[in-house]
């Protein structure tokens, strides 16, 4: 992926902006900038500071939540236009709640967290189209930890 492509080309082939007008794309693309991380890079540590939100535009990140007695464990892992770092569009959430560590050279879209809950309270027609995607990131992200830690408990128990 070449790091000269204009933001608001890119917005346009991500499946979470399809519905938004050329406008609202614009605006996005002002708070929003493309970076690359090699593998072993940690875009997202568990309990930092919430900052930004990312879109996986290329590459593979796996996430982990930490365990008490077993330590860090895997929970899933996101490929092409994954979101992660959704916890920074949760005013209750005050920290990551997970971290994210890149398995392969990965692209991401990197929009901040502050002004885009901004935008989103400016802009309902963007918020309502971003926070339904979020909800089920959420959820599969809260799906998906569960199922882990129940693995997890299983085999412990055995």
């Amino acid at each position: 992926m070449d790091k000269t492509l204009n933001i608001t080309d890119v917005l346009k082939n991500i499946p979470l902006f399809f519905e938004l007008k050329p406008g609202q794309l614009e605006q996005i693309a002002l708070i929003s900038d493309l970076i690359e991380i090699d593998p072993g890079d940690i875009p997202i540590h568990e309990g930092a500071k919430l900052d930004f939100v990312y879109i996986l535009l290329e590459g593979e990140i796996k996430v982990e939540v930490f365990v008490p007695t077993f330590g860090q464990v895997e929970t899933s892992k996101l490929g092409p236009f994954d979101i992660l770092g959704w916890s920074a569009m949760t005013p209750i959430v005050r920290q990551r709640t997970g971290t994210t560590t890149a398995l392969t050279h990965c692209w991401l879209l990197r929009m901040d967290g502050k002004l885009l809950f901004q935008l989103c309270e400016e802009d309902h027609d963007i918020g309502y189209i971003v926070y339904r995607r979020l909800a089920n990131v959420a959820a599969r992200s809260f799906l998906t930890t569960r199922i882990q830690l129940m693995n997890l408990l299983a085999k412990s128990g055995s």
